[in-house]
């Protein structure tokens, strides 16, 4: 008998690093003891196993990286990114500089700079393939440097929010740099490496998960789903920047998510400034409720303004058409 388990992930936003990482909660509260059997039990399934998983994500990631693009797609690609940052980036630097590093409804800087400087690579490409052309298609390459946790460090870092060596945050790099350059020298390496990285993600969301308990994601559910309506929006940097670049700005709200791989941005962080160790369990948390909920929100909103564009496109039309009609 077949149990469609991978299609039913995939109907659930995020599913793949959502559902694991819940299972990983379930596991540490109701039987901590089999993530302490040992042995390779241990080794693949306890909160220490996602540091290793986690680092051969991030070098699958960099070998998708790529800068052979079309001048257009590059130009987009930098705007995209550019916009997402500045509103990601200004939010989670504001809530730290007005509200300390104790946030604001229950909302770590940390929690919020991990989901807001981010966004869910796979909407934004089915999105752009809906309502943009080729070139917004081709822009995730680029865009696709956002991924992972370094946006987040140079946040934390230049805003002064965290304390984040340079060493740190060069050996947080060095495997995605390494997966680039690898990626880059071979075309057939990239397309191995990329059909790999979507098989670590259940594998690093378990042990997230194991690193939880189950009042860590109750306190995390009010808090997330506001990151996740929030993260909806920051598409808007995105949108007005490429209507100043006198581009068509609607699939800048394509990034207004947060993607599946944000959630192993706290820990990663973590890792570099070890003081903000006390907030990663709940902003991993949060970050993975941001997930689900932008991603169910996102398309909503890009829908509704794609259709507010054309009905007054229209009207603009039959304006035009009905003035020439009068001359």
């Amino acid at each position: 008998m077949q149990i469609p388990i991978k299609k039913t992930l995939d109907k659930i936003p995020g599913g793949m690093m959502v559902v694991p990482l819940f299972l990983g909660v379930i596991v540490n509260t109701f039987f901590p003891q089999f993530l302490q059997l040992g042995g390779f039990t241990t080794a693949l399934f306890s909160k220490s196993a996602s540091q290793p998983i986690l680092a051969c994500f991030m070098f699958l990631i960099g070998s998708q990286i790529h800068f052979k693009l079309a001048p257009k797609a590059i130009k987009k690609g930098a705007i995209l990114i550019t916009g997402k940052f500045i509103v990601g980036a200004g939010i989670g630097i504001l809530v730290g500089k007005v509200f300390g590093s104790a946030g604001v409804l229950g909302l770590s800087p940390l929690a919020v700079l991990a989901a807001l400087t981010n966004c869910n690579g796979g909407l934004y490409a089915s999105l752009a393939s809906q309502y943009g052309d080729e070139t917004d298609v081709g822009a995730y390459a680029l865009l696709s440097i956002k991924d992972g946790p370094f946006f987040t460090l140079v946040a934390l870092g230049a805003s002064g929010l965290a304390v984040v060596p340079v060493q740190a945050v060069v050996a947080v790099m060095i495997p995605i740099v390494i997966g680039m350059i690898l990626g880059n020298l071979d075309s057939d390496m990239r397309s191995f490496l990329g059909s790999s990285k979507l098989l670590l993600i259940p594998f690093f969301s378990f042990p997230l998960g194991a690193g939880m308990n189950l009042e860590t994601i109750v306190k995390a559910g009010g808090p997330g789903i506001i990151l996740g309506i929030v993260a909806s929006f920051t598409g808007i940097g995105a949108y007005i920047l490429l209507k100043l670049f006198k581009e068509e700005p609607i699939i800048g709200l394509a990034t207004g998510s947060t993607a599946g791989n944000a959630v192993a941005t706290p820990e990663a962080v973590a890792a570099a400034d070890p003081s903000l160790a006390v907030v990663a369990a709940a902003a991993t948390a949060q970050v993975a409720a941001a997930c689900v909920v932008s991603a169910i929100t996102c398309p909503f909103i890009v829908s509704f303004v794609f259709k507010k564009m054309r009905q007054r496109q229209m009207k603009l039309m039959e304006a035009k058409g009905s003035g020439e009609l009068a001359k």
